[in-house]
């Protein structure tokens, strides 16, 4: 898990506009990442996910 670095508290990881961000409920701020190796693993993934779930979307309405 990330921690904050200004107040340690857990971040929360968020998506917006094709880009992921951590964010700080305490400091009620976003963090910068500071992984980007990471960051590419998940967005991998979480495309992988969305198409997966889009074609499942769409097969389920053509049947």
């Amino acid at each position: 898990m990330n921690a904050c670095p200004c107040c340690s508290t857990q971040l929360l990881r968020h998506i917006r506009h094709n880009s992921i961000y951590w964010y700080c409920s305490q400091c009620r701020q976003e963090m910068p990442l500071f992984e980007s190796a990471n960051l590419e693993l998940y967005l991998e993934s979480y495309t992988r996910r969305k198409r997966n779930h889009l074609f499942s979307s769409t097969n389920l309405k053509a049947s």
